[in-house]
């Protein structure tokens, strides 16, 4: 190993333990940490950013300077033994080149861990269908993911295919066969690699993002064809993962997948961490399951900012909450009652105020006045 790479495993443990989730590194700007979603400078850095990101690029990144020069950017996996790996992007920019490292434990937190309620965890146990995870960069769709396939894996005989970009946690031996595929390195696309994973007769594929239309259109068919899929997106909300999902299809065949969704989709978990008041996250999760009402809505009435609104006028009635969904809105101040997140935190993370506030008094939090 190099003194080079030696030096960002040893700041990927140091930050891991300190709860970190990434580390910044520029070119001329020294080198940056983050941790509750708050960017910090790393103070005296005693290293050159620019020696730093050359000798990941020569030494992580498959194709190295000329995949960079080509496309902008590259993503790649480092692991370099540590108690953590590495999820590593590097980037042109006005300064030179920058680099993030999403800093990745060796262990995949449980789902009792990260607190997931059993109506979500429930869903990796379906026999087939189509699961969304869907959020910002950085609300722990991964995270999620993660755990549920690892309670498979260590409680269940069976299979399980995942396509990344790149490899994240890797799983430990278990009782499940996993198989774990980087796009550009094992496979050329998330398409290809679930047309492969297909053949290989896995209960579970997990695709590892959404991004355009052969991913989507494979990522449905496998759905509709007796896996079950995980995959994420980034979207706001479950009403705003159907538009877009929906919306990378042509209008020809829009109709269509409105159907094949309303058949095969079976929940929808928005994701969002918050920074606790005394440090660390708070997971809020809005959780949409495809009931008979919520298909029809899928199904679409040929207006998209009404099949929108609708989805989410469901989530926030009681008839949704006798149904087991759950809105961002209630999330958040479920949250607020429990002291884990702010009131102030809750506002401002909240798509829709007067909902908001509607839920607060339902929980039994005092709407101020002036809020």
């Amino acid at each position: 190993m190099s003194n080079a790479l030696s030096t960002i495993s040893e700041m990927l443990d140091q930050y891991g333990d300190f709860k970190s989730s990434d580390i910044q590194l520029t070119s001329n700007r020294g080198a940056y940490y983050v941790k509750d979603k708050a960017t910090r400078k790393i103070k005296n850095f005693p290293f050159k950013g620019d020696e730093l990101i050359q000798s990941l690029i020569d030494n992580v990144i498959v194709g190295g300077m000329a995949k960079i020069n080509e496309h902008g950017q590259a993503d790649a996996s480092f692991d370099q033994g540590g108690s953590y790996r590495g999820r590593l992007t590097i980037r042109k920019e006005l300064g030179g080149l920058s680099g993030t490292m999403r800093i990745i434990s060796r262990d995949i937190p449980t789902t009792k861990q990260l607190g997931l309620p059993s109506p979500v965890v429930n869903l990796i146990g379906r026999p087939s269908g189509l699961v969304l995870l869907v959020g910002q960069t950085g609300s722990g769709k991964s995270t999620t993911i993660a755990a549920l396939n690892n309670l498979v894996n260590m409680t269940q005989e069976t299979s399980i295919y995942t396509l990344e970009a790149p490899i994240e946690y890797v799983y430990p031996e278990g009782k499940s066969l996993v198989v774990q595929r980087e796009i550009g390195v094992h496979v050329g696309s998330f398409a290809e690699g679930v047309e492969n994973a297909k053949r290989s007769h896995p209960r579970i594929i997990v695709v590892g993002e959404i991004l355009n239309t052969a991913t989507a259109r494979s990522a449905l068919l496998a759905a509709s064809s007796g896996h079950l899929v995980v995959s994420t997106m980034h979207a706001g909300t479950a009403a705003e993962a159907v538009d877009s999902f929906v919306s990378m299809f042509t209008p020809e065949e829009q109709g269509l997948v409105r159907t094949q969704l309303a058949q095969s989709l079976l929940g929808i978990v928005a994701q969002n961490l918050i920074a606790k008041p005394g440090g660390g996250m708070a997971l809020a999760q809005e959780i949409a399951f495809n009931t008979p009402t919520f298909a029809e809505l899928l199904r679409g009435s040929g207006n998209r900012s009404n099949d929108t609104k609708y989805i989410q006028q469901l989530l926030l009635s009681t008839a949704g909450k006798a149904d087991g969904m759950i809105s961002m809105e209630e999330a958040l101040a479920t949250l607020v009652r429990k002291e884990e997140i702010t009131l102030e935190s809750g506002y401002s993370t909240a798509r829709d105020r007067h909902a908001f506030e509607e839920k607060l008094t339902l929980v039994g939090v005092r709407v101020p006045s002036a809020a």
